[in-house]
């Protein structure tokens, strides 16, 4: 009979060792104690270079490789140094900070890194941009020319020309919000164009007789009083009030529509017979040369006369205006 201590087949039973007292770092598995590494806390102030490397040096791991760049506390957001720029300006802060902010203490706004000092930016100015208007056309450089058809102060500008020309106008005027108004010997040339080009049956009104006056429109509904009478303006120059603009129409240039060029701020000329481009260039004070260019225009070619400049133009007509108002012609 084996001993109640000995296992049956009669070895000697051999005393199972103690478990040591376990140590933080170590656990057992088994009959063996498997190391594991401490947890390193993390240290309350930035490592140093000297910590950097003590402490993977201890650890039995190889040491990084050292560097100038401070070391960031863990999770902590290190910004990269701004590159150097001039010295600070005359309105910058002693330290060279700018401080232009309401309590003084604002620093200068980076992104990117595109500093520039106050001195340089009251150098700096903006491109100047082309004059505002209506859109007439664009010349030989393709720069866009303008029309400032609708102003606070009356406007008048006169159009020698065929009604195509005045319609290609007025249909882009509408994009602007115009209500029209036509005086007009020929009403069957205007005859469904307003209702066409807006679907409205109000923005462009038909009469056969001179409007009485002053009438006045507002920057968001100007108002356009346009004559066609054939080869004369109006009987009497009519009263405009504000954002209140006048058309004149001369389907052809004869000494009876000389006085409606010569009161006109503006002219708009269409391609001109000899006789015609004669009187233009005598009443206008042209150059010789542009009595020659009035008669050599092509249809879809406009010349701008106003404040001792001449411009030739390309109208440029969109498929949308050629549907509505049709190809060019005079």
């Amino acid at each position: 009979m084996s001993h109640p201590w000995q296992p049956e087949n009669g070895a000697a039973y051999q005393q199972q060792p103690v478990p040591a007292q376990r140590e933080p770092g170590q656990v057992t598995s088994g009959r063996a104690s498997v190391p594991v590494p401490r947890p390193v806390a993390a240290p309350a102030e930035p490592f140093t270079q000297q910590q950097a490397v003590a402490e993977p040096v201890a650890r039995g791991l190889s040491a990084p490789a050292l560097t100038s760049a401070p070391l960031a506390r863990p999770g902590a957001y290190a910004p990269e140094r701004p590159p150097d720029g001039p010295p600070a300006g005359p309105d910058d802060g002693a330290d060279g900070r700018d401080r232009s902010g309401p309590s003084g203490r604002t620093s200068r706004l980076r992104i990117g890194w595109h500093a520039i000092h106050r001195t340089g930016l009251r150098r700096v100015t903006a491109a100047p941009s082309a004059a505002a208007g209506l859109l007439l056309g664009r010349d030989q450089q393709q720069a866009p020319v303008p029309l400032r058809l609708f102003a606070p102060d009356p406007v008048r500008v006169t159009l020698v020309g065929g009604v195509w020309a005045a319609q290609l106008l007025i249909f882009r005027a509408f994009s602007v919000g115009v209500r029209v108004v036509v005086v007009t010997t020929e009403p069957r040339a205007w005859a469904g164009f307003g209702e066409r080009a807006t679907g409205q049956q109000h923005r462009l009104t038909v009469i056969g007789q001179e409007p009485g006056g002053p009438y006045g429109g507002t920057a968001q509904t100007p108002l356009l009083t346009v004559f066609d009478l054939g080869m004369t303006g109006p009987m009497t120059s009519p009263p405009l009030g504000p954002w209140h603009s006048q058309l004149t129409i001369l389907r052809q240039l004869d000494r009876p529509g000389v006085a409606a060029v010569q009161e006109a701020g503006l002219v708009t000329l269409q391609r001109l017979g000899g006789d015609e481009a004669t009187l233009a260039a005598a009443t206008l004070k042209l150059r010789p040369q542009s009595g020659q260019l009035l008669q050599s225009m092509n249809d879809d070619m406009m010349a701008l006369i106003g404040d001792g400049d001449d411009r030739y133009l390309f109208l440029n007509q969109t498929p949308i205006e050629q549907q509505y108002v049709g190809l060019p012609r005079r």
